[in-house]
Order: structure tokens, then sequence, then C-alpha cells
């Protein structure tokens, strides 16, 4: 038994020590730790532990003693390393992070620094992470591994440092946290030297968001131990999200940026409402709308990280292999479009789908990743400047006829396709563009497709209240994606959203209109789904000479896409415009009257064509 076994050295020297194998290894580029990562675009995520016992919620015992018998009667009869694997290659993923150790402590490898593992507290006694990592190398798919910093069972884990108040299984009060430190060290080390991981995707660390409290994370020393590993981190080692420190960006839980964010990210998303295996959770995503989500993210640049939960004998339900199927036939015909694509050309989001691009030489190959299928047999792309050497459906290889042509007026390029008037795919059908050179493309808003507009608060130009020195006009460049921060003025707020609550404040967007008419002003806000809509102030909308003002009712409720199941989009519909000329406009978002019971939290502005 290995029960008792701490290290004793201190924090400070542990870092220290890092550092030192650090600079005592080659450092690999830049190049050589993320390309993997940055060519994969999709991976398996795998939530699974004793958590997913059917006596963990067993009546008459307290919270601690459900999660101690949960762990002493864990035993996944049916686990299969191999069949795991099997299931991530066939859907085309590239890349399996695997849960070695989530918040309740328990360790899924043969630790010798606790006997809170599989080996010692279980009657399974067999190393899943081994058995993980051989298959893994078997069939050439990469590892990571999922470790939460926060830890519920280990005695020296102070609770005041907890990710969830209340949830230390068992709180000491001498609890000394940089004993923790150094035993999460320990692990970390012993995990990278005995299953070489090529990603930590590091958790629960919120109770470390006090800077004084940051400091022991130790985030530089961490990195710089990964990475003389060949191993890469994610941003929950203390939410760094301006990449100060680590190496990728991890969005909020099931979110989805609604453009290029000009970083490496990956999105991770659940197949219904859990992250573990739960009987009775049966609000399971459709493949068509999980590959919806693959080409949106991968289309700005990241990776999708879908999760699966194997229930408590170790099978992953059937619910999710079948979709996996599906997606994994789509990816046979159409990865090209996916794996080793970079972002795409424009910006900002496209309703009917996505951009994914592809340099050799200097030949670009653009991968037009269509959702929404035209049904007049024409698709028309706007703002690209390049010529067409050739058009084509990829999965296909039939060639298309183009033509382009210059809107004088518009100040737009627009490319029309001729395609079948039925979609090919009946998930996402994807045109292949082979232009000469880098794709030159307009980097303004562009009216849609169907002649709506979509404007992101998060990529507006902000006017504060009164002027704040030093701070970036536009909410993306304030580097803030997954949690808020204070400061003056309007500021991004949770979900990728923006806070606009006192009169005089505003945003600002520019954007070309190709298609005139009248349009109803919608302005949606980010809610949850049980939130009562309390605002209570007045917003304006001018554009094109013309003004509406409303007070910020909600008149519909929409699924947010981009979030959690929970989430929502309050609508709120301000009143009718009319455009009458195409080219460039400006639109003005502003507070005219105070909001004294909630802030706004607003998601975009809407024009959408009336007669659509």
């Amino acid at each position: 038994m290995k029960k008792g076994i701490v290290f004793i050295l201190s924090a400070a020297l542990l870092f220290s020590g890092s550092l030192l194998l650090a600079q005592t290894k080659d450092k690999s580029s830049d190049e050589d730790l993320m390309g993997w990562f940055r060519d994969a675009r999709f991976g398996m995520f795998i939530h699974f532990g004793a958590s997913t016992s059917e006596d963990f919620l067993e009546e008459g015992l307290n919270k601690t003693e459900r999660y101690e018998k949960s762990v002493r009667e864990f035993n996944p009869v049916d686990f299969d390393a191999k069949e795991w694997v099997r299931i991530a290659k066939d859907a085309g993923m590239k890349y399996i992070v695997f849960t070695t150790k989530h918040h309740d402590g328990f360790c899924k490898w043969d630790s010798k620094l606790t006997d809170w593992d599989v080996m010692d507290a279980t009657p399974f006694k067999r190393d899943i992470v081994g058995e993980l990592a051989e298959a893994c190398k078997e069939e050439n798919i990469e590892l990571g591994f999922y470790y939460s910093i926060a830890d519920w069972h280990h005695s020296e884990y102070d609770a005041t440092y907890s990710n969830r108040r209340g949830f230390h299984f068992n709180p000491n009060p001498d609890a000394d946290i940089t004993k923790y430190m150094d035993y999460m060290y320990g692990q970390i080390k012993e995990l990278c030297e005995n299953y070489q991981p090529k990603l930590f995707w590091f958790d629960g660390s919120a109770g470390f968001r006090n800077p004084n409290k940051k400091r022991l994370l130790g985030q530089q020393e961490m990195v710089d131990l990964l990475n003389s590993y060949g191993a890469i981190s994610n941003s929950r080692l203390g939410d760094d999200d301006t990449l100060e420190y680590v190496n990728y960006l991890s969005m909020g839980d099931n979110m989805t940026p609604s453009g290029n964010i000009g970083v490496d990210f990956e999105s991770a998303q659940t197949m219904n409402d859990n992250w573990h295996f739960k009987k009775g959770d049966d609000n399971w995503k459709s493949a068509k709308t999980m590959l919806a989500k693959l080409i949106d993210i991968a289309g700005n640049g990241g990776n999708y990280l879908l999760n699966v939960g194997p229930d408590s004998k170790g099978v992953i339900p059937e619910e999710s292999q079948s979709r996996l199927k599906i997606m994994g036939e789509w990816l046979q015909k159409n990865g090209e479009a996916i794996y080793g694509t970079t972002v795409g050309p424009y910006p900002y989001e496209l309703n009917w789908g996505s951009i994914t691009q592809r340099t050799e030489k200097n030949e670009t190959t653009l991968y037009l990743n269509v959702v929404d299928w035209s049904k007049d047999g024409v698709f028309r792309l706007y703002g690209l400047n390049n010529s067409i050497e050739k058009a084509s459906l990829l999965a296909s290889g039939v060639t298309l006829t183009h033509t382009s042509e210059f809107n004088a007026a518009a100040g737009v390029n627009i490319i029309s396709i001729k395609v079948p008037k039925s979609a090919p795919d009946p998930y996402v059908s994807v045109i292949a563009l082979k232009i000469k050179g880098v794709a030159k493309m307009d980097q303004t808003f562009l009216q849609q497709q169907d002649g709506s507009v979509i404007l992101d608060a998060f990529r507006s130009t902000i006017h504060d209240e009164e002027f704040v020195p030093n701070k970036p006009q536009r909410p993306l460049d304030q580097r803030i994606f997954t949690v808020m921060k204070k400061g003056k003025g309007i500021m991004p707020t949770r979900g990728m959203t923006v806070g606009l609550e006192k009169e005089g404040q505003a945003l600002r967007w520019d954007f070309r209109v190709m298609k005139t008419g009248k349009f109803k002003v919608l302005v949606l806000s980010s809610v949850t789904e049980e939130h009562q809509w309390k605002a209570d102030g007045k917003m304006r909308v001018t554009v094109a000479g013309q003004s509406v003002e409303n007070k910020l009712e909600e008149n519909d409720r929409w699924n947010n896409e981009r979030m959690a199941t929970e989430m929502k989009s309050v609508v709120s519909t301000l009143g009718t415009i009319e455009i009458n000329k195409v080219g460039m406009q400006t639109l003005t978002l502003e507070v005219t009257s105070d909001f004294s019971n909630e802030t706004p939290n607003i998601i975009n502005v809407q024009l959408l064509p009336i007669d659509n």
C-alpha cells in the first residue's frame, strides 16, 4: 500500500526543479509542440470515473461516504481501451483526452504518490491510463490527459481553494496547499514519464483566481515542465486567456466563438447535457448539428473536442457511437476540408456554414463548408477578390461553373457558382475553390446570402460613457474569452458578450450591403434558460440616416447554439428600418435610458429582411 506517501519538497524547490529540467532538455519549437494539434482539428474527450457507479447516490450515506463507496465498488468489467480507440479512429478523431483525475481526486492510473487510485482502492485493479496509452500508440492516435487542479479528496487541498463552495469531502482546517502543489507536480511528472502524453487539459482552477493565490500554480514552471516532455497545456491552468504562459485557449464549456479570435483554441462540447454518463439524459445532439459545429470551429481556426461518457461498465453508449460513425463517414469523404487546414479568410460569422483553407506553394484551396444549401441553384460568395482556377464538389470531384462580377456600387466582388438544386450531402456539402496565391477577402462585416446582417457585439467598436485611457476599443482586443474581469466602462461579459447598461454607452459597426430593402432590427442578449428577463432600460439603433428606439423587452427566446444548452438568446425587436442604398453602412447601438435591474449581455444586433 502507498497510503500516506507525500512529497516533502517545498513547492518552491519543486518549481525550481521543473525549471532546471526544462533547461537541461532540448526545447521544442512552437511548431514541433503545436503542429499536431493544429492539424488534428477533431478529438475525443472521455469523462469516466467512479461517479458513474449506480451506488453513487445510495441513500443513508453522506457525501463523503457516497464518493468513498463509489470508488471502492468501481469495477468497469467491460472496459476495453482498444474498443474506445477504435470508436475514436472510425469517427475521424485524431486525439483523445482522458480524465486521469477529476475533482473527486480518484486516479485512474497506478500512481506511486497515493493509494486513492484504480490499482489500490478498487476491485478493478487495472491501469486504465496505461492500457489507453498503449492502445493509442498502436493506432497512431495522440493522447492527452485531463487533470483537475481541484481535489476534493486530498487532505492537503485547502477547501478555500476549491472550485466549488462546500465540495471538499472532508475539509482539513490544517491543510497546507503547498504540500498539495508538491503532490500535483509529482503526479504530472509521473504521468509524463510513464505515458508520454502530448497534452494536459487542466481544469478546476477557479479557486486560484485571486492573483496572490494564482502564484501557487506556478504557471510558467508548469508549462516549462510540460513542454520539456513534449506536452502542451491548455489555458485553464490559471485562466490564462491571453496565453501569456500556456500553449492554447480552452473555450468555456460548450462554447463556440462566432469568428476568428486570432489564437489557437479548442472547444470542448458534450453530445447531450452531461459530461459523465447519466442515465436518462436523452437530449442528444444530432450528427448534423455536431458536424455543423465541427466545420464552424475548424473555420475559425480551432479544434472540436467532442465528449463521450462511458457507463459504469466502461462502455461508450450506442447513442454516441452511432453519431460518431456518421461523422467518421462524412470525414472519410470530406476530411481534406478539415485536417491540416487553417482559419478561413473571412473573420466573422457566416450563417450558411464556414470556410477553411490550405495553401501549398503558390496555390490556395478554399473549402466552402455549406450547411444551409442554396435553393435556387446558385451559391454566391461575397468579398473574395482572387480569380478562381477551378470550382468543384469535394466529395465527388464534379466540376462547377462559376462567374465573377465586381459590383461597383456595393464595392464588393461577387462569385456565383452554379450548384445542384439539392444538397449533395445530407449533412454538410463542401465546395472546393482553387485560387492563385493567398486568399484576399473583404474584412468588413458583409451582408449574408439570405439578405440578413449579423453584427457580433464582441467585434464591435466601443464608445464608452467617458474616455478610459489605454483601454482597447474593441472587446475582442481585450483578450477576455472565458472569465469575466472588472474594468471601467464597457467590458466583455461571460460567453463573449458585451454588457451595456448606462446612458451614453454605445457600440458601433461598419458593414457592407448588397441587397437593399426593409429590415427588422433585433438585439440578442444572453441569459440562462430559467432567467426571468427584467431589463428596464431603452436602446436605440441608428443606421442609414434612421433611428429606432425601444425598451429592451423579451419578444422571443431562441436557443443559443454557441453556448451550453442552458443558455438562451433573448430577442428584443426595436423596430424596422429601410436601407435603400448598397455599399458601406454604419450602425450604432446606444443606451438611451439606464438599466437598473440588470445589465443586458449583448450577443449581436441583427437586421432581418422583412420579406424573408
